[in-house]
């Protein structure tokens, strides 16, 4: 048992971690202000979220992937590379958010309707349905530059992001979800604006550090003379 190896892991885990533990917490307050509802949005949600998948888990593919292309060429200081492969993953899930995105506001009905045919269920999942596509794309690109963050050993923005943004659902569900708002689909606009919101900062705080260490890595050649246009 290494100590220094132990605090290392740790340190890299234990933000990823929370945000995990927390992320649990925070649905079960949300899942308690569906409750509240009935049992219709219970199975809405339910089926619904299987539903969305489609999109968050291919997304966690390709966290998985940059993550360890990030990795490998963080340790090598390869930033060019890191800035073409992050961009080129991103193309990619932007590609998955978007057609996930049509997919479920366009085909909302046909699609709810293979797993419950039931018409008085039919319009609930629909509306859950479209308002969470507005949020695939955002909600892939989180997942792809959460990666990005892990393979530099940078856990600690995607939590901070993740955790804040997503216990906002918690407060946002119950204020929009009041009868004289929206009702019901207050809590599926509070998880679906939360997505929205994780997904654009977290590419601005990313865009950011890459911008930053191409300056610094430019002013060492420059301090080199070796300054290439």
């Amino acid at each position: 048992m290494d100590i220094k190896y132990i605090k290392k892991i740790f340190k890299l885990g234990t933000p990823v971690a929370v945000q995990n533990g927390l992320f649990c917490i925070f649905a079960m307050f949300i899942a308690r202000i569906i409750a509240s509802f009935g049992e219709i949005p219970i199975a809405v949600q339910k089926v619904g979220s299987q539903i969305e998948a489609l999109s968050w888990m291919t997304a966690g593919g390709f966290s998985t992937a940059v993550s360890a292309f990030v990795g490998q060429n963080y340790g090598a200081k390869k930033w060019d590379r890191i800035y073409k492969g992050y961009f080129t993953s991103l193309s990619a899930v932007i590609v998955l958010g978007v057609f996930t995105s049509l997919l479920l506001i366009l085909g909302a009905k046909p699609l709810f309707s293979i797993f419950i045919p039931d018409p008085k269920v039919i319009p609930y999942g629909v509306d859950y349905l479209r308002i969470l596509g507005y949020s695939q794309l955002f909600m892939c690109i989180e997942i792809c530059t959460a990666g990005a963050f892990n393979g530099m050993g940078k856990t600690m923005p995607p939590s901070i992001n993740g955790v804040i943004l997503t216990g906002a659902r918690v407060p946002a569900a119950i204020i929009l979800s009041k009868p004289n708002l929206l009702g019901l689909n207050g809590v599926w606009w509070s998880i679906s604006i939360s997505s929205i919101l994780k997904g654009i900062v977290l590419l601005i705080w990313f865009i950011t550090l890459l911008k930053t260490k191409k300056t610094s890595k430019d002013d060492n050649y420059m301090r080199l003379g070796l300054f290439r246009k």
